[in-house]
């Protein structure tokens, strides 16, 4: 009896130590859960209030007095970049760094005024064939140009003018000396004016006063001669091919010499005039001459007569 009564109590305890056990265990959960909850609560809470006091703090900033350090760096940093904008703003816009120069008057007149000038590579090259070629190899050889542009590397050409020379330096992108030439200052001044390049006409030669055409007419009758007719006339096509749209007017000279006809050419080399001629056959010219007259039958030109005296009087 006792046995039993002392088992009952020995059940009992394990009986109450378990639901200890398993109070305190759930207790510990609780206690954790609510520490969570309160730690959650706290985060929030703490965020909130800092947006908060942030946003009040931006409010007052205009407010407040602008002291300390970071304020002092913010505001050096605000003036650099207020005068890096002033800086920016008086710089010249880059296209209007490029002088607008297109014939060789303007150089003239923009290397006296300033002495210095800076030209694109294509600016160069369109001036460099308006200057006659006895005087553009002096500048610089049609070899060393070639050289250069094929290098692909020539963007910029600076040109100076001193008191007794010219300095031409050939750049690349990065301003970088590819060439350099210095040729005398009187090669600018050789070049002759655009005014008086230009009263160079066939008009004004006494051979062919009278006898011009337009490029157009000569072509329309030309192009539709025979081939054998078209060498007799013009030995050499492949300089017709280089003039083409820069013939101005074609020439036929009135006399004949020794079964030759001087045809003249009258071709525009930029701001300045050219005069080519070619010995053509009289039988090619008679020929022409004839499809001419019927093509414009108001021109009736003569064919070309014997008169050997008067190749001394071309001008």
């Amino acid at each position: 009896m006792k046995e039993k009564e002392l088992n009952l109590e020995i059940t009992k305890n394990q009986r109450l130590n378990e639901i200890i056990t398993k109070l305190l265990t759930n207790r510990r959960i609780i206690i954790t859960f609510v520490l969570i909850i309160v730690l959650t609560i706290i985060e929030f809470t703490t965020d909130f209030a800092e947006i908060m006091i942030g946003n009040a703090i931006e409010l007052t900033n205009p407010y407040r007095p602008k002291s300390g350090t970071i304020w002092e760096l913010h505001k050096k940093d605000r003036l650099a970049n207020e005068q890096l904008e002033e800086i920016t703003k008086a710089l010249p816009d880059r296209k209007q760094e490029i002088p607008e120069i297109n014939d060789l008057l303007q150089l003239k007149i923009k290397l006296e005024e300033q002495g210095t000038l800076q030209i694109t590579a294509d600016q160069f090259r369109n001036l460099y064939n308006q200057i006659p070629t006895r005087i553009s190899g002096d500048i610089i050889t049609p070899l060393d140009l070639l050289k250069l542009s094929h290098s692909k590397k020539w963007i910029w050409t600076k040109i100076v003018k001193s008191d007794s020379s010219l300095s031409f330096y050939f750049l690349d992108g990065d301003k970088q000396l590819l060439m350099d030439t210095y040729p005398s200052l009187s090669v600018l001044y050789t070049i002759p004016e655009a005014e008086q390049l230009h009263q160079v006409s066939l008009d004004s030669m006494m051979i062919y006063k009278g006898r011009t055409i337009s490029a157009e007419m000569f072509f329309l009758v030309f192009d539709d001669l025979p081939n054998s007719i078209k060498l007799r006339l013009i030995n050499n096509p492949f300089q017709l091919v280089k003039w083409d749209r820069n013939i101005q007017k074609v020439g036929i000279s009135r006399y004949i010499n020794d079964n030759v006809v001087t045809i003249g050419f009258q071709v525009n080399e930029g701001i300045y005039t050219e005069i080519y001629t070619f010995q053509a056959s009289d039988f090619a010219v008679d020929y022409f001459i004839e499809k001419l007259n019927e093509l414009f039958p108001e021109l009736s030109l003569d064919y070309p007569e014997e008169k050997y005296s008067a190749f001394p009087d071309y001008f």
